[in-house]
């Protein structure tokens, strides 16, 4: 986060003297310590305090338009602040609410935006991870890897994710092959009863053996493919 130069603050802070040929008078110690104790928490990073001392110089100038925007960079580089380390600790939740609520404060404030962009961003993100970890269909899995994906391209910061993200395409892909081989099992053993019944149908028995065959076509490996006449 950047800071405006020093000389910028100083003749921000001279307008308070006001203008014209009139000599100023010098500002009480006071003042001056405040000013001192301003840059300084500028110089280290302390936003909190820097907002604080920036109010008390408004008080003695409200309309003031540099210290009006001094205030809003050092409250939201604060509120940013917070929210990173809430962030750290894994609390995705938490970080969005500190942002939201500096939001309501400064709606317009760019900085505060494109945060709550990148959190919402995140808290998907997390939200497909949880799915992907849960969900019992190589569909769901396809799904969720798309999603987190899409993602990984769009934020190149996100690509640490990549190889994890192979390991569950390569899970994916091993569930859709064992499911497919329990539906050609079903289908065989749907066949050996329909051929079975008192009264077989005979479109009952084509239509299921057409639909094994295809599936066995679907196949790569023909060690996987099933008999349809197994059960006979």
């Amino acid at each position: 986060m950047r800071y405006f130069p020093v000389f910028i603050l100083a003749l921000g802070l001279a307008v308070l003297a006001g203008c014209g040929k009139k000599p100023v008078p010098p500002p009480p110690s006071a003042h001056l310590l405040l000013v001192q104790n301003l840059f300084a928490a500028l110089n280290a990073q302390q936003h909190d305090t820097a907002c604080k001392r920036v109010q008390k110089l408004r008080a003695l100038a409200p309309a003031n338009e540099f210290l009006i925007q001094l205030e809003e960079r050092e409250f939201c580089n604060y509120q940013i602040q917070q929210a990173q380390k809430r962030l750290d600790a894994g609390d995705i939740a938490q970080t969005l609410e500190i942002i939201g609520r500096a939001r309501k404060k400064y709606s317009l404030n760019h900085n505060l935006l494109a945060v709550q962009t990148e959190i919402k961003q995140l808290s998907e993100l997390q939200e497909h991870i949880k799915l992907l970890n849960s969900v019992a269909s190589s569909k769901a899995m396809e799904a969720q890897i798309n999603s987190i994906a899409r993602f990984i391209r769009s934020c190149p910061a996100a690509q640490v994710l990549s190889p994890l993200l192979r390991k569950k395409m390569v899970q994916a892909f091993k569930r859709k092959l064992y499911e497919q081989e329990c539906a050609r099992f079903d289908l065989l053993c749907d066949l050996a009863t329909a051929r079975r019944a008192k009264k077989p149908d005979p479109g009952l028995i084509d239509t299921l053996l057409a639909v094994l065959t295809v599936a066995n076509a679907a196949t790569v490996n023909k060690a996987e493919r099933i008999n349809p006449d197994l059960f006979d």
